[in-house]
């Protein structure tokens, strides 16, 4: 019987990965969410799912929250805010201080962010040296880390370079991107710089470089059939866009099904 306690640190852009490790673990838990804004579409979600949980207020849990079973298996969720992906400095210092600050807490943590522009970062080597749990990130079948949404959502590392010369030259957009896209593209400020150059909008900045496609890549988890239908049509009539379908097969959940298991197999057994 698996005891423990596992601390989950999410990017929302990776909370569909997060409801699928937590939906398909058949193992009883129990699931705390730190109830903050970042929070709020994964709370809904699990919900939806019906994934019980409860809910710990975020001022709460920093000034020290105990009330945990420690015999049981128990599995903490905190989401962070969703741009920090655009910004790899902070997004690095930000996952850094809150492992320095939490270690002390948990068993271990899952980290479930890919290296967003950190080429190189290997969160789980620097984990090993300054703290006294595992920390655990999305690996792929050749113990590589994932690079970033993308890679985690076609299997890993190889699988990206080959997805990327597949689809040259074309957006990559996942169900969760497609979610979020309005957040998405705000907080990764597309337009910065680009009005020197009279390009005032998304449209606009893909035509200079001669974007015509995006490709949808359905990872199987997540919004489907007409919500997501719905959501590509919104970002083609921002874009430009025309979407294009990766072929079948494109999708591998083996890096987050490893994650978890790993993450959840370093506890007590």
């Amino acid at each position: 019987m698996v005891s423990g306690t596992l601390c989950i640190i999410g990017c929302p852009i990776l909370e569909d990965e997060i409801i699928y490790s937590l939906r398909t673990d058949p193992d009883e838990k129990n699931v705390y969410l730190i109830d903050s804004p970042p929070a709020h579409t994964l709370k809904k979600k699990l919900e939806l799912n019906g994934i019980p949980f409860v809910s710990i207020d975020e001022w709460d849990f920093d000034k020290g929250f105990y009330e945990i079973e420690e015999k049981k298996f128990n599995v903490i969720v905190i989401m962070n805010k969703l741009g920090l992906h655009s910004r790899p400095d902070e997004l690095r210092r930000t996952i850094e201080e809150q492992m320095r600050w939490y270690r002390d807490r948990f068993d271990a943590i899952a980290l479930y962010y890919g290296m967003c522009g950190n080429a190189g970062w290997d969160v789980s080597k620097w984990a090993s040296k300054i703290l006294s749990i595992p920390v655990f990130v999305f690996r792929d079948r050749k113990e590589e880390v994932c690079d970033d949404c993308i890679g985690v959502a076609v299997g890993g590392h190889s699988e990206y370079y080959a997805f990327v010369r597949k689809y040259t030259g074309m957006l990559f957009v996942t169900p969760a991107i497609a979610e979020n896209w309005d957040d998405f593209a705000k907080e990764m400020n597309m337009l910065k710089g680009f009005d020197v150059l009279g390009i005032h909008s998304v449209k606009e900045m893909f035509a200079l470089f001669g974007y015509k496609n995006m490709v949808r890549l359905d990872t199987g988890i997540g919004i489907s059939g007409g919500v997501l239908d719905k959501s590509f049509q919104h970002i083609s009539e921002i874009t430009g866009l025309l979407p294009v379908t990766a072929a079948p097969g494109s999708a591998d959940m083996y890096p987050t099904e490893r994650l978890y298991k790993d993450a959840k197999g370093s506890l007590r057994q």
